[in-house]
């Protein structure tokens, strides 16, 4: 008689592991699974990591378990959209009527500059800006020391490099703060002014936008929390995505039911039945 060929199938859990998933391979992923722009590796990761996690015995095992990692890897897709989604919701400009909402003291400041500065509110040195100002505001107050101004360059760089462009436009390129301290500056009308309280007024007039910002940032930083938050509640209303996490929850945990089920099923096929032996021994 001649020996079987047949081995019995695989006898260790790897083996196992290897020959459920032979069941099910195609060879290619189906595009509703890899969408242009996703890993097919990361993918088959997540698949191996629940066939490690669920070890199926059979063909409909394998076909739940995958089940499971297909359905997992959607909710992660429909997550890495929804965050997109929400990111590209959340950096769109404001429109100046969205900040007239806030009922702000706008006033002249209506234009194009204070809303080009106000779209870039968080990304700009407030901080900064807020110290140029305030430093400004003193030194016509208050004439500076000569180490005050030594050490501006580091204090304010945005008031250092005007005081040196103004220094550059009247003649007096890289004088640096001694000049500043004494200099003179004669106006058209033959007065002569300190060179930088003349300067630090002009600052000002020059950035009165920024310190319009500054002036009111509490506001508009609270206002554009509150905006942000409406956009966010717009975003979920609109997209649904709670439902698309729901639907997706609800088909991951009937198929893992479903599979429990089925393990449950094979073991009490598996089970050797002794009871009527035992009755047998007993009688």
């Amino acid at each position: 008689m001649a020996k079987s060929n047949r081995t019995g199938g695989p006898k260790t859990d790897q083996g196992k592991l290897a020959s459920s998933r032979n069941a099910i391979k195609t060879g290619s992923y189906s595009s509703l699974i890899i969408l242009p722009g996703e890993s097919e590796e990361d993918f088959r990761l997540l698949e191996e990591q629940f066939f490690k996690d669920f070890s199926p015995q059979d063909v409909a095992q394998s076909a739940m378990v995958r089940s499971l990692a297909v359905i997992t890897w959607k909710k992660l897709r429909a997550e890495k959209i929804e965050h997109a989604g929400l990111i590209h919701a959340l950096s769109l400009p404001f429109a100046l009527n969205d900040f007239h909402k806030l009922d702000l003291p706008f006033g002249r400041h209506q234009g194009s500059n204070i809303l080009n500065w106000i779209r870039r509110l968080d990304d700009a040195d407030i901080h900064a800006w807020a110290l140029a100002i305030k430093l400004a505001q003193q030194f016509i107050d208050t004439p500076p020391t000569l180490a005050q101004l030594q050490d501006l360059e580091s204090a304010s760089p945005f008031l250092y490099q005007y005081f040196e462009d103004e220094a550059d436009g009247v003649g007096a390129p890289n004088r640096g703060p001694s000049y500043w301290f004494n200099a003179k500056i004669k106006t058209h009308d033959g007065q002569q002014h300190d060179f930088i309280q003349r300067y630090a007024n002009q600052f000002l007039k020059v950035h009165e936008v920024e310190t319009w910002i500054i002036d009111h940032i509490d506001e508009l930083s609270q206002g554009i929390k509150e905006m942000k938050e409406a956009r966010l509640l717009r975003f979920l209303q609109q997209k649904d995505t709670q439902r698309v996490h729901d639907d997706l929850d609800r088909a991951f945990y009937r198929t893992l039911n479903e599979l429990r089920n089925h393990q449950k099923w094979r073991r009490d096929e598996s089970a050797i039945d002794v009871t009527d032996a035992e009755d047998t021994q007993d009688a």
